[in-house]
């Protein structure tokens, strides 16, 4: 038997078993069997949406309302989830670069003030370097404000447009839930 057949059998049984002392794990495809550490688990949310995506529709619906606007709903509320997450990251992203910056500048102005009360043999060549330098950090943040902004306005407008997809999901959905509810009486 293939491990991954394995796997599939055992997350069968700890499904569907009263006898199962296991927690159900969901099951990732190969596409989403990412490994445990490293780089990957910063997609970690991610991959559990997109399993979400995959998942076969579920057949039997309770209502009406949830057989024709549930599914839509559902997929824009992933889709805003998705889009959360790549904003969260990109922020992580940004603040490391900003939090890195900062330190190199404090460095600098550190070793700047040292020259600056000391009376080296090359203190104007040391300061001039290292004022320099300190031109470049502040060159380098501003690149980082701009970028970050750069990067996250298209973003910022995907999220506007799926939050009002996913509201307007949800209002036919209720909409027509109530309308349901009027005639199911």
């Amino acid at each position: 038997m293939m491990p991954d057949e394995m796997y599939i059998l055992q997350g069968l049984y700890s499904q569907h078993s009263q006898y199962s002392a296991e927690q159900p794990q969901p099951y990732y495809t190969s596409l989403l069997h990412w490994p445990q550490k490293g780089y990957w688990d910063k997609f970690q949310p991610d991959a559990e949406l997109l399993q979400k995506i995959l998942l076969p529709v579920e057949t039997k619906a309770y209502s009406v309302a949830d057989q024709v606007f549930g599914n839509q709903k559902r997929q824009e509320c992933i889709g805003i989830r998705h889009l959360a997450n790549v904003f969260y990251e990109r922020c992580k992203l940004h603040n490391q670069h900003v939090q890195d910056i900062d330190r190199r500048h404090s460095q600098i102005q550190e070793k700047l003030f040292c020259v600056k009360i000391n009376n080296l043999p090359e203190k104007a060549r040391r300061q001039s370097n290292l004022e320099g330098q300190i031109l470049q950090l502040e060159q380098q943040r501003r690149d980082e404000e701009l970028a970050f902004w750069k990067d996250t306005v298209e973003l910022r407008q995907q999220l506007f447009e799926s939050a009002a997809a996913y509201k307007a999901a949800k209002h036919r959905y209720s909409v027509f839930s109530q309308v349901e509810e009027q005639y199911g009486r």
